[in-house]
């Protein structure tokens, strides 16, 4: 593997987890606060 591909799947699996976090975050407030409404 060369150094170039590896620092773009870094910034990659980076770039995903900047994203995807935040989003999994949302949801999961997202989905409590419904619960929470509903009862």
């Amino acid at each position: 593997m060369t150094s170039s591909l590896s620092s773009f799947l870094l910034s990659l699996a980076a770039g995903l987890f900047i994203v995807i976090v935040p989003i999994s975050a949302a949801l999961i407030w997202v989905s409590t606060n419904d619960q929470l409404e509903r009862n």
